[in-house]
C-alpha cells in the first residue's frame, strides 16, 4: 500500500465521520430501502421516466453503498447486515485488499494481529464519472431529496474530494525525486575547479547561441532605434559582448517574483568564479522549491491527522487543493488552507469538477517553474563523452588497424601464457594428487632401495676383506656389525696405521682404511637419504596440493574480481540500493533530530510535526520506498549485493521494511515516536 493511497483513506474515512456521522446507520437504512423497493418493483410497474429516475437513484445508492462498505471494513468496524442481493461491486469504485501490511509485490507477513482492508484510490477519470453522477442525481431530484439520496451524494461527494486531495499528493510527490535527482547533479557539479570547467564547456554551445542571439538582438534593436548617439551605441555592443553575458541568469533576474535576485558579482569574476555563482544560485532556487513542495505535502498529509481532533471539512480539503493550484500558478492566492462557509452539496460538485481537471497538471505546472534551474538535457550532458568516446574508437580502429600483425601475436601470446600457468601450476600438481591417491605412484623419490642395498653389501665384502688379514675372524659377526654401523674392526687398524701415516700410506693398510670410511660415509648419506624420501613419499600429497595454492589463489582472486565487476555492471539501479538507503536514513534521522531540537521545552509532546518538516519526512520517506523496491522478500532469509559484499537479510525484509515507512509516514504519531521508529530500523536491518 503506498502512501497516496494510505492518505486517501484515512481522509476519506474522516470526512465521512465529520459530515455523515454514523455510517452504519445509514447502511441499515439503505438496507431496508433496498428490501422495500425491491419489494414495491414486484407489486407495481411504473412510468418509463420514473423507471429512468429510479435507475439514477439505484446507481447513486449502489455506488454509496460500496464506499460506505469500505469505510467501515477501513475502520476495523465489523459489518454485520446481510449484503443487499442487487449488490455488485463497482467498476470505478474502491477495491478490498485484504493484504497484511504489504506493498506492491508483498506477500503474506507472519505475526499479523488483525486483517488491514485497504481502500485503492480512484482514477481521475472515476472521480469525474462519480460527480457527475452527483450532480445528475441533484439536477433530477431538485426540491424532491429524500435523506437517503443526499446522504448517498454526500459520501459520493467524500470519495471524490478525497481522492482530488490525494491525488494531489501524488502529483506533487511525482515532483520531489526529479527534484532531488537536480539537487545531487549541481552538487556534483560544484565539487572543484574540474568539474566546474567540465560543466562549463559542456554548457558552452548553449551559452554561444544564446549570447549569439543576444547581441544580434542588441545590435538589431540598436540600430533601428533613432536619436541614439553613435557613441552610447558603441557602449550598448561593448557591453553585449562581455563575456559576463554567457551567463545570463547571474546579470538578469528571470522567472516569477518567488525566485530571487542574485547578488551582484564583482566585475574582476573569472570564468570558473562565475560558473560556481551560477550553480550555488541554481542550487539555492531548487531548494526553495523544495521546501515550498515540503510545505505542501505537509500540510496536505496532516489532514487526516487533524480530522481526528478539529473535524476536516470539505471546503477546506478543496480550498487547500484550490490554494495549491493557485501557488503553482504564482497567483496572489496565499497557501494553506483557510476557514470557509459551508457550501451547497452543488457548488462543491462543480468546484471538485474543476479542480479535478488542474489537477492533472500539478506535476507539469511545478516543473515548468523550475525548468531553468534543473540540470542540463541529456545532449548538453552526452556530447563531450560522446564526443570522446568518438575520437577514441577512431584512433584504437586506426591503431589495431595499422597493428594487427602485432596484436595477434601478443594475442597468442598471452593465452599461451594463461594455458601454460593453468597447465602446469594448477592441472598437473592436482592430476599428480589423484594418481598418487588412487594408483599410488610417487613423484618425489631421492634415491631407490636398490642402490642403498648395493652401497651396504660393498661396505661389508670391504671391511670382512680388510679383517681376514689380520687374524681369525666371523665373517658373519663382521657383517652384523657392519650392517648395524660398526667399524670397529677398521678403526683399531686405523689408528695403528695412522701414527706413521707416510711411511703406512706407501707400504701399509693406511690408504684402504680411509676407503672403507669413504665407503662408510657413502652408505650414511644414502641411509638420510632413504629417510627423506619415506618422508617425503608420506607427505607426498600435502606437497601437491602445497604447491597449487598460490596459483589457485591468484586465479580465484582475479575471477572473484571479474565476477564483481561484471555482477556490478549488471546491477543496475540496484547496485547502489543499500548506499541510497543508508544516506536517506541519515536525512531522516537527522530532520526528526532538528525538530525535536527546535521545539520549545512546554511543546515536547506535541501531536504532530510542523508542516514543513512533515513534508520533508514524506519526501524522504518517497526515496526510501523508490529504493527499497529492490529488496528481497522472500519467505526465507535473502540477500542483499552491497560495495562490501552480499548482507543476509530478514525473511520479509521489503514488507518489514514498508511497514517501518508507513510509521515514518504517519501524521497521528510524535517526532519522538519517530525517533524510536527509525532506531528499530536501525537495529532491525543490517545494512542500514
Amino acid at each position: 500500500m503506498s502512501f497516496v493511497s494510505e492518505h486517501y483513506g484515512n481522509v476519506f474515512r474522516a470526512l465521512t465521520l465529520s459530515t455523515m456521522g454514523s455510517v452504519s446507520q445509514y447502511q441499515e437504512e439503505q438496507t431496508v430501502a433496498t428490501t422495500k423497493a425491491t419489494t414495491d418493483s414486484d407489486q407495481a410497474t411504473p412510468e418509463s421516466e420514473h423507471t429512468m429516475r429510479d435507475s439514477a437513484d439505484k446507481r447513486l445508492a449502489q455506488r454509496a453503498f460500496d464506499l460506505s462498505t469500505l469505510v467501515l471494513a477501513g475502520s476495523g468496524v465489523t459489518n454485520r447486515l446481510q449484503q443487499s442481493p442487487q449488490r455488485s461491486p463497482s467498476a470505478e469504485g474502491g477495491k478490498v485488499d485484504n493484504a497484511v501490511n504489504q506493498e506492491n509485490s508483498g506477500g503474506v507477513r507472519p505475526a499479523v494481529t488483525g486483517v488491514r482492508v485497504v481502500v485503492a484510490i480512484p482514477s481521475l477519470s472515476s472521480i469525474i464519472g462519480d460527480l457527475h453522477l452527483v450532480r445528475s442525481s441533484l439536477a433530477d431530484n431538485v426540491g424532491a431529496k429524500s435523506l437517503g439520496q443526499e446522504r448517498a451524494a454526500e459520501l459520493i461527494l467524500m470519495s471524490a474530494i478525497a481522492g482530488i486531495h490525494a491525488y494531489t499528493v501524488g502529483q506533487l510527490l511525482d515532483s520531489a525525486l526529479p527534484l532531488s535527482i537536480d539537487m545531487d547533479y549541481w552538487n556534483m557539479q560544484d565539487d572543484g575547479a574540474l568539474s566546474l570547467a567540465i560543466y562549463f564547456i559542456q554548457s558552452l554551445p548553449q551559452r554561444l547561441v544564446s549570447w549569439g542571439m543576444r547581441t544580434v538582438d542588441a545590435l538589431l534593436n540598436y540600430a533601428a532605434s533613432t536619436g541614439t548617439a553613435k557613441d552610447s551605441v558603441l557602449d550598448q555592443i561593448r557591453a553585449a559582448m562581455t563575456s559576463r553575458l554567457l551567463f545570463p541568469e547571474l546579470c538578469t533576474d528571470k522567472g516569477s517574483r518567488r525566485h530571487t535576485r542574485v547578488p551582484r558579482t564583482p566585475e574582476s569574476a573569472n570564468i570558473l568564479s562565475l560558473t560556481r555563482r551560477e550553480i550555488r544560485h541554481k542550487q539555492q532556487q531548487l531548494a526553495d522549491a523544495q521546501e515550498r513542495l515540503a510545505e505542501m505535502i505537509g500540510s496536505l498529509s496532516q489532514v487526516a491527522a487533524v480530522g481526528r481532533s478539529s473535524r476536516a471539512t470539505p471546503e477546506a480539503l478543496l480550498q487547500q487543493v484550490s490554494d495549491i493550484v493557485s501557488a503553482l500558478d504564482y497567483s496572489d492566492t496565499a497557501t494553506g488552507a483557510t476557514e470557509q462557509p459551508p457550501l451547497s452539496i452543488s457548488k462543491m460538485v462543480q468546484s471538485a469538477e474543476q479542480l479535478a481537471t488542474l489537477v492533472q497538471g500539478i506535476s507539469t505546472r511545478f516543473n515548468e517553474s523550475i525548468h531553468m534551474y534543473c540540470r542540463p538535457s541529456l545532449l548538453a550532458r552526452c556530447w563531450m563523452p560522446a564526443l570522446v568516446c568518438v575520437v577514441g574508437a577512431r584512433s584504437l580502429a586506426l591503431y589495431v588497424a595499422g597493428h594487427r600483425k602485432d596484436i595477434e601475436g601478443w594475442t597468442i601470446d598471452a593465452v599461451a601464457i594463461v594455458s601454460n600457468y593453468v597447465s602446469q601450476y594448477i592441472i598437473a600438481p592436482l592430476r599428480s594428487a589423484y594418481e598418487t591417491i588412487r594408483y599410488g605412484t610417487h613423484t618425489y623419490s631421492v634415491m631407490t632401495e636398490d642402490s642403498l642395498r648395493s652401497d651396504l653389501r660393498s661396505l661389508e665384502d670391504m671391511v670382512v676383506g680388510f679383517t681376514e688379514r689380520f687374524g681369525s675372524f666371523d665373517p658373519a659377526l663382521v657383517r652384523q656389525r657392519v650392517e648395524s654401523g660398526d667399524l670397529s674392526d677398521v678403526m683399531r687398524v686405523y689408528a695403528r696405521e695412522v701414527q706413521q701415516p707416510f711411511r703406512n700410506a706407501v707400504f701399509g693398510d693406511l690408504v684402504q682404511a680411509m676407503l672403507i670410511q669413504v665407503q662408510k660415509v657413502k652408505v650414511d648419506v644414502g641411509q638420510t637419504m632413504a629417510a627423506l624420501d619415506k618422508l617425503l613419499k608420506s607427505n607426498e600429497l600435502n606437497f601437491l596440493l602445497l604447491s597449487t595454492v598460490p596459483a589457485t589463489l591468484s586465479v580465484y582472486v582475479a575471477a572473484r574480481w571479474l565476477f564483481r565487476r561484471v555482477a556490478w555492471w549488471l546491477g543496475g539501479s540496484s547496485r547502489y540500493t543499500a548506499t541510497s538507503i543508508q544516506s536517506t536514513m541519515r536525512d531522516i534521522d537527522r530532520l526528526l533530530n532538528i525538530d525535536e531540537g527546535e521545539c520549545p521545552t512546554g511543546d515536547k509532546d506535541r501531536n504532530r510535526l510542523l508542516a514543513s518538516t512533515q513534508g520533508r519526512l514524506v519526501c524522504l520517506t518517497h526515496y526510501l520506498r523508490h529504493h527499497a523496491a529492490a529488496l528481497p522478500n522472500s519467505a526465507s532469509a535473502g540477500w542483499l549485493g552491497t560495495s562490501g559484499g552480499w548482507l543476509r537479510t530478514l525473511p520479509y525484509a521489503r514488507s518489514l521494511f514498508f511497514q517501518d515507512i508507513r510509521d515514518l509516514e504517519s501524521a497521528q504519531l510524535t517526532g519522538l515516536q519517530k525517533r524510536h521508529v527509525v532506531e528499530r530500523m536501525y537495529r532491525t536491518f543490517r545494512f542500514l
